[in-house]
């Protein structure tokens, strides 16, 4: 949270705790300088009061880390809507402000900032992992070292090319919940670790694939949204 707002930084925080979101204000004076070392699901920047609040829009949308987060703009003044929208805001709050303007802003915004806070989240974990290689039907039995949304780590008891095609199933912790995709190596260190990316998942795999790794991510974030309240 980018403000000097102390009413908006505290219900801004304490609604987004109701969604498993946790808020944090800038501790550092070059905003822009903390974004680019930092990686966020979303930033809520506030026109109003900041000066530099362009530039840090600006940054945000070029940063390798932060380009795809949710950034909530404050913004009363019109022109001030106008920048922020042109520029890649995401959503619009405006003075004066409510615990019910800002939590409607959290939940439109919720799916966007889970599937970003997946797509670098690696989950820790050791599942096994049977591996073929189409070409010899040879079968290989592994075991993870981490996922992602879009790739896995293995010990594997070979060594692979990069660039090689192989199949995948991976079993997610019980037998009836197994991943299965065509994978592409994209590194091998010829010590008994290789790295995968998916090529091809079909929607239902990606779907059980994605939903495993929301309930793996850290804090809260990707449980079922409650309710949504409009008490003020």
């Amino acid at each position: 949270m980018i403000t000097s707002d102390l009413w908006l930084t505290t219900h801004f925080a304490q609604i987004a705790r109701e969604v498993g979101i946790e808020a944090q204000v800038s501790a550092n004076n070059d905003s822009v300088l903390e974004l680019t070392a930092r990686k966020y699901e979303g930033v809520l920047l506030d026109f109003d009061v900041v000066p530099e609040a362009m530039d840090v829009l600006t940054a945000i949308r070029q940063s390798r880390s932060n380009e795809n987060a949710v950034v909530f703009a404050v913004a009363t003044d019109a022109s001030d809507r106008h920048l922020a929208l042109d520029n890649g805001a995401n959503l619009l709050l405006e003075r004066p402000l409510d615990a019910k303007q800002i939590r409607r802003a959290l939940y439109a915004a919720y799916d966007q900032m889970v599937r970003e806070r997946r797509r670098y989240f690696r989950c820790a974990v050791q599942v096994p992992v049977l591996l073929t290689r189409p070409n010899s039907q040879a079968d290989f039995r592994c075991t993870s070292i981490n996922i992602s949304s879009s790739g896995i780590a293995l010990n594997t008891p070979s060594v692979f090319k990069q660039g090689e095609e192989v199949q995948i199933v991976v079993l997610l912790g019980e037998a009836e919940l197994a991943v299965r995709a065509m994978a592409t190596v994209v590194w091998d260190d010829r010590h008994g670790k290789t790295g995968l990316s998916f090529k091809s998942c079909g929607p239902q795999h990606q779907t059980n694939l994605d939903s495993w790794l929301d309930s793996h991510l850290p804090f809260i974030l990707g449980r079922p949204l409650p309710p949504l309240g409009i008490s003020n």
